[in-house]
């Protein structure tokens, strides 16, 4: 019931539409159309849909997310503490809403791409989906601690900071940098983050089950300060 309320309060927000679904989708239009995407190769296809994706998923769980919780935030800190319904089971039904509608933006996403004739279906691409959705589950940990933690004047003004910054460790920068210094620094930084080891299964680099376990390993580590700050507040309510 939670959740299906959710959704459809969801569903009006203009917010969520621009910057989840009408945004990413028109950035990769213009990806399409700027670089001549017939002429591409399947991956660099496939890159920038992921990107599109992304960006869509950050938007939704960084942006809109975060702001959804924090307007909410006090009602639940008090019902955590005369009832039964823990701020962990609101995060849990928090998480499934998200989870479907970062499944939504994937699926429109991927409808536009085939619209387009930019998308090949394989291993590597329904991979490359699969994890752009699992780790929206690792942002929208991040966007409810945020949500939770802050009033909803300072996630206006941090939210978009935020997602940018979030953005520059999913793709390592050594991919795209010539090696120096400064871009082997910040590649021993992304490592420690389970975007790094998505992106490595997804290259095939032979080592699959390897970055599987760093990946979920990663994953739990770095979300730890995060539900440690969501149990800080709640013994503050």
């Amino acid at each position: 019931m939670i959740t299906l309320i959710q959704l459809k309060q969801v569903a009006r927000n203009r917010r969520f539409l621009f910057f989840t679904i009408l945004f990413p989708a028109l950035w990769y239009l213009m990806m399409a159309k700027l670089l001549n995407f017939p002429r591409a190769s399947a991956n660099y296809q496939l890159v920038l849909l992921v990107l599109a994706i992304l960006i869509g998923i950050l938007g939704n769980s960084i942006v809109t997310f975060s702001k959804r919780i924090s307007s909410n935030r006090r009602f639940y800190f008090l019902q955590a503490r005369t009832s039964q319904y823990s701020i962990w089971n609101y995060m849990g039904a928090q998480l499934s809403v998200q989870l479907i509608l970062n499944l939504t933006i994937t699926v429109i996403l991927i409808i536009l791409a085939c619209l387009l004739q930019t998308i090949h279906f394989n291993r590597v691409a329904w991979l490359s989906f699969v994890l752009a959705n699992v780790f929206g589950v690792y942002l929208s940990v991040i966007g409810f601690t945020f949500g939770t933690s802050f009033e909803r004047t300072a996630i206006d003004a941090g939210s978009t900071p935020l997602m940018f910054l979030l953005a520059t460790f999913i793709v390592p920068w050594n991919v795209f940098l010539p090696a120096n210094t400064m871009v082997d620094f910040m590649t021993a930084i992304q490592k420690i983050f389970p975007s790094y080891y998505a992106y490595q299964m997804v290259q095939q680099d032979g080592q699959l089950w390897k970055n599987i376990g760093m990946f979920a390993t990663s994953f739990v580590i770095t979300l730890l300060p995060f539900f440690i700050a969501i149990a800080a507040k709640l013994r503050h309510h």
